[in-house]
């Protein structure tokens, strides 16, 4: 459900930060931000009404885009020092999209990673 609570303007803000072109930029804050959906129950189709947050749901980019969302988040954490060690490197996170999992060799571990999620 994580898909849902990305705010659209802070997504292309990130963007635009980063270097995208400005026009693609631009044509995906218009394409994310005149959607329209109408949900489909039994046989019942509702209005059409607009969605004003999150990224499409299976559409090829979302998983580029939210992580591209949480990219500070994720920085912070792998850069924290806590973690599993592997082969010397302390792993603390494994994500695609927001499909997400702390690694901690504690729960005191765990819950300093859960900390700098938080800020």
């Amino acid at each position: 459900m994580a898909f849902d609570k990305v705010n659209y303007w802070k997504l292309f803000n990130q963007l635009l930060d980063d270097g995208v072109s400005v026009n693609l930029g631009q044509l995906s804050a218009f394409w994310y931000s005149h959607q329209e959906v109408s949900i489909l129950w039994i046989n019942t189709k509702s209005n059409p009404f607009t969605v004003n947050n999150g990224t499409k749901r299976g559409g090829v980019l979302s998983p580029y885009l939210f992580t591209r969302y949480i990219r500070h988040s994720l920085y912070s954490l792998s850069n924290c020092g806590i973690g599993c060690n592997i082969g010397g490197l302390a792993v603390n996170i494994i994500a695609y999209a927001d499909d997400i999992v702390l690694l901690a060799p504690s729960w005191r571990a765990l819950q300093a990673l859960i900390v700098i999620l938080e800020k």
